[in-house]
């Protein structure tokens, strides 16, 4: 696998877990209990961006062999390592801004939805 592929292939996969984990509905009980201890926690499980950055870690941390996936430009595994890393978020970001960009039309159908359920219930009272 050459340094490209394994920069798109972990920024999509971060991609998708971190967009997954912090919108999904799915994850919702996970977003309100981290959320209980602590602000910064709140922060991060709703952030996708934030929370790709600690996802893109891992896997690059989990990667077998990862001194040879790492981009090398200086020879000092520590600036390649951090330099794959950041590479990684980049594209992610990209990633995230296209999710939220395909994802709008069910926000706003969501969000309608529970408007007309929160009118209902005013209706009913």
């Amino acid at each position: 696998m050459t340094h490209f592929e394994y920069i798109i292939f972990v920024a999509l996969c971060a991609a998708s877990i971190s967009y997954t984990i912090c919108r999904a509905s799915i994850f919702k009980w996970l977003r309100e209990w981290l959320s209980k201890y602590h602000h910064k926690l709140e922060e991060l499980i709703h952030c996708p961006y934030c929370f790709g950055h600690y996802v893109i870690l891992t896997i690059m941390l989990t990667t077998k062999d990862i001194e040879t996936h790492v981009v090398p430009i200086s020879g000092y595994i520590i600036y390649d390592f951090l330099f794959t890393w950041f590479c990684i978020v980049c594209v992610t970001s990209l990633l995230h801004f296209v999710m939220l960009l395909a994802y709008k039309p069910v926000i706003d159908y969501m969000t309608h939805r529970m408007f007309e359920k929160l009118n209902q219930q005013k209706r009913k009272d």
